[in-house]
């Protein structure tokens, strides 16, 4: 469908009138993006990780360029995580720096 015709069907549409399953979505991206999600991506089956997952490694590089040697409790506030997760982070390695090791 042209993306004339996906505008105007849109603009007549409320979120109660899309299937349930769709109506999470219209409600944070609106009618018309959740429309236009369907036409491209309608038909498959995907994922979506919980957004903390997503940011984990980002989070953990943070808290190691962060780490000073001996701030494991001001981190563990920050982070909102134990001091015990913060010294299992600030010793693991990424993978990537892992796979330059060999």
């Amino acid at each position: 469908m042209p993306q004339d015709g996906l505008k105007e069907i849109a603009a007549t549409m409320s979120i109660q009138e899309l299937p349930e399953s769709y109506q999470p979505v219209a409600e944070i991206v609106g009618v018309e993006n959740a429309l236009r999600l369907a036409q491209h991506l309608g038909g498959l089956s995907f994922y979506y990780p919980r957004l903390d997952s997503l940011l984990r490694d980002k989070r953990d590089a943070q808290i190691r360029a962060e780490f000073n040697g001996c701030n494991h409790r001001d981190l563990a506030r920050k982070y909102k995580l134990t001091e015990s997760w913060i010294r299992e982070i600030v010793q693991r390695r990424p993978a990537d720096e892992q796979t330059h090791l060999f």
